[in-house]
């Protein structure tokens, strides 16, 4: 059985004729990918505020072959489990009946754990049906679709889910479009810091291989910002799946293509819905993971540190940092701050993994690098004023199959065995003659295990890189 419009009328004119003249005046292209695309993000509102971002992306699919287009979107109606499929017939609009892939959606229901065939979740549901007059005024009748909801908050079945659809696509012409807005209801201003933070979460999380990163952004940014906003974004189910996807089909890139948000079309700023669009993409050359900072977010980030610091010293406690105009510093980040007295260490705390947002955990291991480290009494205020401070913001952790795979003076390492750990930043390189020197004495003097533990097939090697700055 065909599913007849829900929204018709309400998010998009209910009349062929001026249905397609309002879609076809939104497809008038964006700048499209740069990379090899796999999927698109585009928004699901009303077409006055969302079309233009969603006719941007569409506008990219005009000339790339595909037969199967899976709109992975969030669920609004009810509570799902798992991915909530339409797995017969067709989808109609005003332009026409879009044809389900039977075929597809069979293949993915062997997936039990994951995926069922739930039609009444799309009885009333709109975040699929509004991306079809686009696909339909680009191909007409060509293409058919995987309808697929979601909108848990399991994080492992999200990313198991998106790797198990990148393997049912794989061998197909298939394509993936994930349909969500960003936040909802906060004031335009803080709109524009949230979002832009979201999409850069999703490019980070892309880059390092990690949908999971994406949910922990979303959970400190709402956590930041739940006084102003409902939530950061309303698809973030859908979107962590879109890039679980996007990485099994050999994706590591997000690319955005527009952000906007429903005040700069209404000019009612008070309670504002985002809207971004972009692709999922596999970039030409592989990008780095980690955020790059430019000197002057350098200077305000050891200003942080300074600052939390000097208000530890004086309230006694480490102050929270508002939400940044900067997206970088909003994002969940593994740091290190390290403090020295005239070139000799006083202090060095930090995480291996992200925490917390960047200049949340900046402050806090400030104060813990002069207050906590059990190697140094805590600082003074007289002392403060001779105390340099080193921040280093680290890559995420990659494993490696063995020494000869860590680069002298250019990685840090972690290494672990049973229960005993411990990490060298790449800084301290410098006090040791070579490779074998610096692997020992991180493995006997800071992980208190035997000087060529490195070399045994038990412990794992993991490196990273830091970006390292200081005061001057």
């Amino acid at each position: 059985m065909n599913r007849k419009p829900a929204v018709a009328g309400r998010f998009y004119e209910a009349e062929a004729k001026a249905l397609r003249a309002t879609v076809s005046g939104f497809l008038t292209g964006g700048s499209g990918p740069s990379g090899s695309l796999k999927g698109i993000l585009a928004p699901h509102a009303g077409y006055p505020y969302s079309g233009a971002a969603a006719g941007a992306v569409f506008s990219a699919l005009k000339n790339i072959p595909f037969e199967t287009l899976v709109i992975i979107a969030t669920g609004h109606t009810m509570a799902l489990k798992n991915g909530a499929l339409y797995c017969g017939g067709g989808f109609e609009t005003p332009l026409g009946t879009v044809d389900v892939d039977e075929e597809l959606c069979a293949e993915l229901l062997k997936e039990k754990k994951l995926f069922e065939n739930l039609p009444r979740a799309h009885a009333s549901e709109h975040a699929v049906e509004v991306q079809l007059p686009f696909l339909q005024a680009l191909r007409g009748d060509t293409v058919k679709i995987v309808p697929l909801l979601f909108n848990s908050s399991d994080e492992e079945l999200l990313e198991d889910a998106g790797r198990a659809l990148g393997r049912a696509m794989k061998g197909r012409k298939a394509l993936f479009c994930v349909s969500s807005d960003l936040s909802h209801y906060p004031p335009g201003n803080i709109a524009e810091l949230s979002d832009r933070s979201v999409l850069l979460a999703l490019r980070q999380a892309m880059r390092s291989a990690a949908p999971a990163y994406f949910g922990m952004a979303n959970g400190l940014l709402l956590d930041k910002c739940s006084g102003y906003l409902d939530t950061t974004a309303c698809g973030q189910a859908a979107m962590t799946v879109g890039a679980a996807a996007a990485l099994e089909l050999g994706g590591d890139d997000f690319e955005l293509e527009l952000y906007t948000h429903s005040g700069k079309v209404s000019g009612d700023n008070k309670a504002v819905v985002g809207y971004g669009c972009g692709y999922y993409t596999k970039a030409r050359n592989k990008p780095e993971p980690g955020c790059e900072l430019t000197k002057t977010m350098k200077e305000a980030l050891l200003a942080i540190a300074r600052r939390s610091i000097e208000f530890q010293l004086k309230d006694g406690r480490v102050p929270q940092q508002p939400l940044s105009a900067w997206p970088e510093f909003n994002l969940p980040a593994a740091v290190f701050v390290t403090l020295t007295v005239g070139g000799r260490l006083r202090g060095c705390i930090g995480s291996l993994e992200p925490r917390g947002t960047l200049a949340d955990m900046i402050g806090a291991y400030a104060v813990a690098a002069a207050f906590e480290d059990p190697r140094f009494g805590a600082v003074t205020a007289s002392e403060l004023e001779k105390i340099a401070i080193e921040i280093s913001v680290l890559s995420p952790l990659t494993p490696v199959a063995g020494p000869e795979q860590v680069k002298e003076g250019v990685h840090g390492v972690y290494v672990k065995s049973g229960r005993r750990s411990g990490t060298y930043l790449p800084q301290v390189w410098e006090h040791f003659a070579n490779k074998e020197e610096f692997l020992s004495s991180l493995c006997q003097e800071k992980a208190g295990l035997s000087a060529d533990a490195y070399k045994e097939k038990s412990t794992a090697l993991y490196v990273y890189t830091v970006d390292c700055f200081n005061e001057k």
